[in-house]
């Protein structure tokens, strides 16, 4: 990858606007090292961080502390907590320099893609870009509707659903946001308490949201890029002969030229792919085997939970359940997109070209043949049919759930 890119490739990005300035408000965003600001921003991430972490600590203590006792706070703590926990660890991923040099790539490709005036490429680009934006907006507003209604619901619960007051202490008691542990009496200092867990909550829908749409923000970068490489072997002889009157060279010559261009294109783009599921495959095996578990407290909260508070756990089973749908519906299209390079070859007049060019173009038909994918662990493909494995163990799980 190509790493070297002035500090104003960084600041102008098409594909990457919208998620660019998610991840800036979250701190994740890698800024150029001559930023003046950037230890206050690098502060910044590291404090809501460590504070994300706390709360997650303060779930997870609460579920251990009514294990056995009410399975209800237990279902509701956990279903939080398991979710936060796994996105924390994709937060430091996101974090690493893996992910920088990846969008310091994407630059450097939109760099030459507008500068190359290409009507076509720019057209191929922009609206592989405008869908993207369309089902991250999607994403983004259905997870904004879900921590909003989160935010709200107690409040309304106080009134409509008021718990009276606590027969030892005297002190009213509320409904809270989430079932969490506080070393104080949260009653008494309602407000407080109420502040702790909207931030806690606030950069948790953070995490699992706007990283979720960075991360599939990259996989469609991919998808475009094979299909601009697609555009180019269907339109293989229009391009040679751009090639043949820019560099004054023979026929054959051209043909050469650009096809050692594109093979060089086709093996970045697999090395980008490769880069991105090496850093993220232990995550999405984690994300894997958790989700049904996860899901299924989710499920039970629903069955469990007056009609107010229904309506709020079912908004964030729609969002967890949206984001898995995403992201293995993207990457399977990495796979159909990059098997589909073949067959822009064979779109192409590629039988009247000279046998050398012919062989070239068969070794990338045969290369295409091995599907560009990403990976659950070191083994398993994901694909959209891997969800129906999700959502099985997860019937599986709420009903043994409901048994106990």
């Amino acid at each position: 990858m190509e790493e070297n890119l002035a500090a104003s490739d960084f600041d102008v990005h098409y594909h990457l606007k919208f998620v660019r300035k998610c991840l800036l408000l979250l701190g994740i965003w890698p800024l150029d090292s001559k930023r003046s600001w950037k230890p206050l921003y690098t502060f910044y991430f590291w404090l809501t961080f460590v504070y994300y972490i706390i709360f997650d600590i303060s779930g997870a203590v609460l579920a251990i502390k009514t294990w056995s006792e009410n399975y209800l706070t237990t279902a509701s703590s956990f279903g939080i907590v398991i979710e936060y926990v796994s996105n924390a660890y994709k937060v430091l991923i996101f974090k690493s320099k893996t992910y920088k040099q990846l969008i310091a790539y994407i630059a450097q490709k939109e760099k030459k893609i507008f500068n190359s005036q290409d009507e076509e490429f720019l057209k191929i680009y922009k609206e592989n870009a405008a869908f993207t934006r369309k089902i991250v907006y999607f994403y983004v507003s259905m997870g904004s509707t879900g921590i909003s209604l989160y935010f709200i619901t107690p409040l309304i619960s106080n009134v409509v659903y008021p718990l009276g007051y606590n027969n030892i202490t005297g002190v009213k008691e509320h409904h809270f946001i989430v079932f969490s542990y506080f070393p104080f009496d949260a009653n008494r200092y309602y407000w407080a308490a109420y502040l702790i867990q909207f931030t806690g909550c606030f950069y948790g829908y953070a995490y699992i949201v706007y990283c979720g749409a960075f991360y599939i923000t990259l996989i469609t970068f991919v998808t475009g890029e094979l299909k601009i490489l697609q555009h180019l072997f269907v339109n293989f002889r229009k391009y040679s002969n751009k090639f043949q009157e820019q560099y004054s060279l023979t026929e054959e010559q051209s043909q050469i030229l650009l096809l050692k261009k594109l093979v060089k294109e086709h093996l970045k783009i697999i090395r980008f792919v490769e880069q991105l599921n090496d850093s993220i495959k232990l995550f999405m095996l984690l994300n894997f085997v958790i989700s049904s578990f996860q899901l299924s407290l989710v499920v039970y909260q629903i069955l469990q939970l007056p009609l107010i508070k229904q309506i709020t756990v079912f908004s964030y089973f729609i969002t967890l359940s949206t984001q898995l749908f995403l992201v293995y519906n993207s990457a399977h299209e990495i796979s159909v997109q990059s098997e589909n390079v073949a067959t822009s070859i064979f779109k192409s007049d590629w039988y009247t070209y000279s046998p050398k060019i012919k062989r070239m173009m068969l070794i990338v038909c045969i290369r295409s043949q091995k599907p560009l994918v990403m990976t659950i662990g070191p083994t398993w493909s994901v694909q959209v049919t891997s969800l129906f494995q999700i959502f099985k163990a997860l019937y599986s799980y709420v009903c043994i759930i409901m048994r106990n």
